[in-house]
C-alpha cells in the first residue's frame, strides 16, 4: 500500500500551485506563501514516514527529491520570501504568548 507516498506528492503539488499561484498574483501574499511552505513540510514527513514504513515504489523518492528542488527554487528567484516567512512566523508566535 502506497497510501503515505501518494499522500506526499499530493502536498507536494499543493505546495507548488500555491507558490505558482503567489507568483501569479499581483503583489505579495503572505498567507498562500505560508500555506505553500506548510503544505511543503506536511509532503516531507509524509514522505519520510513512507520511507521508514518501506512503502512500494519510488514516488517517496520523488516527492522528496521534489522538496529540495522547489526550495532551492525559491531561494533562487526569491531569496527574501523564506525571510517574509520566518518573520511571520515570528510574529504569529509573538501574538500567541
Amino acid at each position: 500500500m502506497k497510501l503515505f507516498s501518494i499522500w506526499s506528492i499530493i502536498f507536494i503539488f499543493l505546495s507548488l500551485l500555491s507558490f505558482g499561484l503567489n507568483l501569479l498574483l499581483d503583489g505579495y501574499f503572505e498567507p498562500i506563501a505560508l500555506i505553500g511552505g506548510i503544505f511543503l513540510l506536511i509532503g516531507v514527513i509524509l514522505s519520510f514516514i513512507a520511507i521508514t514504513k518501506k512503502e512500494n515504489g519510488k514516488i517517496k523518492f520523488i516527492s522528496l527529491a521534489s522538496f529540495f528542488i522547489i526550495l532551492l527554487l525559491i531561494t533562487w528567484f526569491e531569496p527574501f520570501q523564506v525571510v517574509r516567512i520566518m518573520t511571520w512566523l515570528i510574529n504569529i508566535s509573538q501574538l500567541l504568548a
